[in-house]
């Protein structure tokens, strides 16, 4: 009972007062409200914790975002470099005999000397390091590459299959595709429905999903191979598409059906001319000077087909008829800014005639894929 008074025995004249239900409830009410500020302290440690991992990631992306931004500056600065390279192509004294003339105008013996390889039928590569970022431009001549048009013959099947067995066999295509490959090549282009033994037409295309049809004309595009029946197939060996193995030998912006031969690689001439790789090695250390490189002070290009069968004698002289010296003035720019490890690409086809440049394709990201600019570009 409530107030009740308990005599201990062994304490006389003690008392000791039993605690009622009021005293037990406080205690009770003090354990709760313990509990309730341990989940209360819980729970505003979780918000602050989830808050600022939070704001750790939103700055990362911040971070990251910056970055991004920097490295596209970056690959357009590059952009604005490489024109600045081709225009001074222009300059009088690029082709001087006296190579001090024109490298005296300025500096920056890198740029000058990529600019007089330009000027001469070769590419170049320039480079430049900014503000905790980097640049890095190569300028290659388009008809380094081969037409892929040049290649296909649309009344001569026997014809097109010798114009691609070198280009087939220095990418590893296995030898029971290419005679359908190049059937179905010459019923792409050919503008009859007239079926090649193991070729393919529209009648093909158009059951496919999505359906298309065949071209029957030219090749617009080099990527447009992936349409081309055989091409899209994976080799074995590599895990290559057909088409990856060859497109990067191939082009449709040269303008005419010769290789460049001041700026061809080894593997194109080896593709095209079907020449041992010895004879091409040895073509293009001739044209780099002794430091092997493309674009220095030392280089050596071959002025036309005599010079060039006299340094490299072993050459067929009927080589020349397939083979030119110059730019042509067309030129495959590939740009990349890069701040820490995000990258910005610019890859683009530049035509330099009547003292302008004009965009003949454009692509931008982070890998070359298809073009966004048509060939009727507007000059920048």
């Amino acid at each position: 009972m409530e107030g009740q008074m308990i005599t201990a025995p062994h304490a006389a004249g003690r008392r000791i007062r039993a605690p009622g239900p009021a005293a037990a409830g406080k205690g009770s009410a003090a354990g709760s409200a313990l509990i309730i500020v341990l989940w209360v302290t819980g729970l505003l440690a979780m918000f602050v914790a989830g808050f600022a991992f939070d704001m750790q990631i939103e700055a990362r992306i911040a971070s990251a975002s910056r970055k991004k931004l920097k490295a596209e500056y970056l690959a357009r600065g590059g952009y604005a470099l490489a024109r600045m390279a081709l225009m001074e192509t222009l300059d009088g004294d690029v082709n001087n005999p006296d190579r001090s003339v024109y490298m005296g105008k300025g500096n920056d013996a890198q740029l000058r000397n990529g600019v007089i390889a330009l000027a001469q039928g070769g590419g170049a590569d320039f480079s430049r390091e900014l503000d905790g970022g980097s640049i890095s431009v190569s300028i290659q001549p388009e008809n380094a590459s081969m037409n892929v048009n040049s290649l296909i013959f649309a009344g001569d099947r026997q014809k097109t299959y010798e114009a691609w067995k070198d280009l087939f066999d220095i990418a590893d295509v296995p030898f029971e595709n290419r005679d359908a490959l190049v059937d179905c090549l010459v019923d792409w282009v050919d503008e009859n429905d007239l079926t090649q033994i193991n070729g393919a037409e529209s009648e093909y295309y158009e059951s496919l999903d999505p359906p298309y049809s065949a071209y029957n004309g030219p090749i617009a595009a080099v990527e447009d191979l992936m349409l081309v029946k055989g091409f899209a197939e994976r080799m074995p060996e590599t895990g290559m598409t057909i088409y990856d193995s060859v497109a990067g030998y191939l082009t449709t912006y040269a303008d005419n059906e010769k290789i460049n031969i001041n700026a061809a690689a080894e593997e194109t001439l080896i593709a095209f001319f079907g020449m041992d790789q010895q004879i091409a090695e040895a073509i293009v250390s001739e044209r780099r000077g002794a430091d092997d490189l493309e674009g220095t002070e030392d280089d050596k290009p071959f002025k036309d087909i005599n010079d060039l069968l006299s340094r490299v004698p072993v050459l067929d002289p009927g080589i020349g008829a397939h083979l030119t010296f110059t730019a042509a003035g067309r030129f495959r720019v590939r740009i990349a800014g890069q701040v820490g490890n995000l990258t910005h690409s610019v890859v683009c086809v530049l035509q330099l005639a009547d003292k302008k440049l004009k965009v003949l394709y454009w692509f931008e990201g982070e890998q070359e894929k298809t073009p966004v600019v048509p060939a009727a570009a507007e000059m920048f």
